[in-house]
């Protein structure tokens, strides 16, 4: 029985390739080495090819009855196939025909012969159609008892079965335009092509319903601790079915409007999955159904969850609102509190401390006003904890900043208001913060340095002590007396107010130098003293000398040049 069936198969074989050469192009001959051309199938022999077409899958169709498993779906796949050609090949002769023109004597012949096939082929389609779908149907009562890869094969030989039936409608359909071009009476197709359409519509609606459902389970019980790694391989097969259902309701939806049935349902299933919309699910009364029922919804979620909703987020609103206000008393209170020990820490120290205790106050409010707001605060800190691992390494500059702005606040090097030199500048410290110091030249320029520039870098704080020595040197000549010199410096140190008298003022010959005697004088007074005392003594002392006599000698070299005069022999100098 299988070898008579399977013969029957090249048979049909034979027939659809005679029935396929329609216009043949230029062949290679391997005789002669040369293009060749065969003739083109006139109408009637794509007819006569048709007919015996027809007759082949009728004879294997009827041989193949009594053949049960691997081989009879092997068989009725092949012969689905075949079938499907045929109502392909049967719309093609349809359009030839209707390209001969009213007025072409053999159009009338040939439209008569093609119409006698009209009952055979309602007939014949649509038992292997209903076929079809009951092997579909059979198919999956049998999918719930295999698991692994037996279920996987016969999940995708369900597929392809899927896929001629929705062949099988688009070419029904081809054949039902052709046929009432030509005036043919309707048959059975035009009836069995808009029930299945409408059948087959509500099937996959369903699915897509069903899926939908299951993924949302899926995606809930994937987010517990304890979900079993199935569990997101079961949402992945999900989503793809969900894509095959949306790619199978919008060929159905095109086939419906062919047909003149009502698509909405359809397109409005599609637009609701599809995260982009095509230009073929553009219809005014799908988007008015889509906005009626979002209207709906909303409307539903006001009257059910809307008055809830509206209490929680006027609470959240309320406790953002209180700890504002506490936050910032909290920051009033603590600036007090620290100005009235204005020397137990720095300035930097006493801003980051009422800023943390006014930012820890409302952080603490925010987090307060989400969880009554039913958010849940484990993830999000973790969430927070993760971002805060990455920002550490895309900001590591600014986090070393950071750092050197913690050590300057807990070591204290300077203070705001500090003269210092540091990083190559020289200024007064205007503003500190964690992440740069703001400095302000001597000729009123704001620099701002970072603080690991500060920290990685030898810091001269000049005003960090209450008193400093003004270091400075004097010369005389060599003919001047050095204790006259001695007691005009006294002189000039007793009348300047600002030197204090302890420690003790130090006035001694530093050293014996080219063309002077150099004197160091170190008198020590308050830091803002110490510009005005300098500028003051040097002036001072400038006069008292010129009073006294004493010279303040300019750099000299004494040189001496020998020469011989001319003729003698003798040696001059000078």
């Amino acid at each position: 029985m299988i070898t008579r069936c399977f013969s029957r198969i090249k048979s049909v074989g034979w027939a659809v390739s005679l029935l396929v050469l329609v216009v043949s192009g230029p062949t290679w001959s391997q005789e002669t080495g040369d293009l060749e051309t065969q003739p083109t199938l006139t109408v009637a022999d794509e007819l006569d090819s048709l007919e015996a077409l027809f007759y082949a899958i009728r004879q294997t169709e009827e041989e193949a009855s009594d053949i049960n498993g691997g081989p009879e779906d092997a068989l009725r796949f092949y012969l689905d196939e075949e079938s499907l050609h045929v109502l392909k090949q049967f719309s093609r002769i349809a359009g030839r025909i209707l390209k001969l023109g009213n007025d072409a004597p053999e159009r009338g012949e040939l439209a008569a012969r093609l119409a006698l096939r009209n009952q055979q082929l309602d007939e014949g389609f649509a038992r292997r159609f209903e076929r079809l779908e009951s092997r579909i149907a059979v198919k999956h009562e049998g999918l719930s008892a295999l698991s692994g890869l037996d279920r996987a094969l016969l999940r995708a030989q369900i597929d392809s079965m899927d896929e001629q039936r929705i062949r099988y409608l688009e070419y029904m359909i081809d054949v039902v335009d052709v046929r009432a071009a030509l005036n043919f009476p309707a048959g059975t197709l035009e009836q069995l092509a808009n029930r299945s359409l409408l059948y087959y519509a509500d099937e996959r609606l369903g699915s897509l319903q069903l899926l939908k459902a299951q993924r949302q389970a899926l995606q809930s019980r994937l987010k517990s601790p304890s979900s079993d790694p199935s569990v997101q391989e079961a949402l992945l097969r999900a989503e793809q079915l969900l894509a095959l259902d949306v790619a199978w309701l919008g060929r159905i939806a095109t086939q419906m409007q062919r047909v003149g049935l009502d698509t909405t349902r359809v397109k409005r299933a599609i637009i609701e999955e599809q995260t982009a919309i095509s230009f073929e699910m553009v219809d005014l009364e799908v988007f008015n159904v889509v906005i009626d029922d979002i209207y709906s919804k909303i409307s539903r979620w006001f009257t059910t969850e809307g008055p809830d909703m509206v209490l929680r987020i006027l609470v959240f609103l309320g406790i953002v609102f209180l700890a504002r206000f506490i936050s910032r008393a909290a920051r009033r209170f603590a600036q007090r509190t620290l100005d009235k020990r204005p020397g137990g820490m720095s300035q930097l120290l006493r801003d980051v401390s009422v800023s943390m205790i006014g930012g820890g106050v409302m952080a603490a409010g925010f987090l307060i006003a989400l969880s009554q707001m039913g958010i849940s605060l484990a993830p999000m800190l973790a969430g927070l904890g993760v971002a805060g691992f990455i920002l550490g390494f895309a900001l590591q500059e600014t986090l070393s900043n950071f750092a050197a702005g913690g050590m300057i606040l807990a070591y204290r090097p300077f203070d705001v208001g500090d003269f210092i030199a540091v990083a190559g500048v020289e200024g007064t410290v205007r503003r500190m913060n964690l992440v740069s110091t703001t400095i302000t030249t001597t000729d009123n320029k704001s620099l701002i340095v970072p603080n690991s520039k500060i920290w990685g870098d030898v810091i001269r704080n000049y005003t960090s002590q209450s008193m400093r020595r003004v270091d400075t040197e004097f010369c005389i000549s060599y003919s001047d007396s050095i204790e006259q010199a001695e007691q005009v410096l006294a002189e000039v140190l007793a009348q300047i107010p600002e030197i204090l008298p302890e420690p003790e003022t130090v006035v001694r010959v530093h050293r014996h130098g080219e063309s002077s005697i150099d004197f160091v004088v170190r008198p020590w007074v308050k830091t803002v003293d110490y510009w005005p005392t300098y500028w003051t003594l040097h002036r001072e002392v400038k006069l008292a000398f010129d009073r006294a006599g004493i010279t303040i000698p300019f750099p000299q070299r004494d040189l001496h040049h020998f020469h011989h005069e001319p003729g003698d022999g003798t040696e001059a100098s000078t």
